[in-house]
């Protein structure tokens, strides 16, 4: 083998052996209960592949018992008052300025009837 062909095949077998494209295989079983990772990582400037296997559950399951208690909401009737008279009242206001006594009498019975609607929705 001449010299001129040498060289060529040198600097291609060089390439080859240190390529990560021709290394062997890895394999990695893990036990139950754990998952592999694989890394690429440097040493010395140069990228390593490391694979470990990890724990999937980092902490101990705790189960407590779950107690259930019975709360009734409670809304006072003075309260339910107070709101349905509110928007009574609003409606009322608006009434009266936009269309005089009629539109007070009206309007007096449609915020008083909205109100309503409102609470019997929150008493639920």
């Amino acid at each position: 083998m001449t010299f001129r062909h040498m060289l060529p095949t040198a600097a291609v077998l060089t390439l080859l052996s240190t390529s990560t494209v021709v290394a062997s295989p890895m394999t990695l079983t893990c036990p139950r209960g754990q998952r592999a990772i694989v890394r690429e990582v440097y040493v010395r400037g140069a990228p390593v592949t490391s694979a470990e296997c990890v724990n999937t559950t980092p902490y101990r399951e705790v189960y407590y018992p779950v107690r259930y208690r019975a709360h009734r909401p409670h809304r006072s009737w003075g309260k339910t008052a107070l709101t349905i008279g509110g928007g009574a009242g609003t409606g009322a206001g608006i009434g009266g300025i936009v269309n005089g006594k009629k539109g007070a009498l009206i309007g007096a019975a449609l915020g008083g009837g909205v109100a309503s609607l409102y609470e019997a929705a929150h008493r639920r």
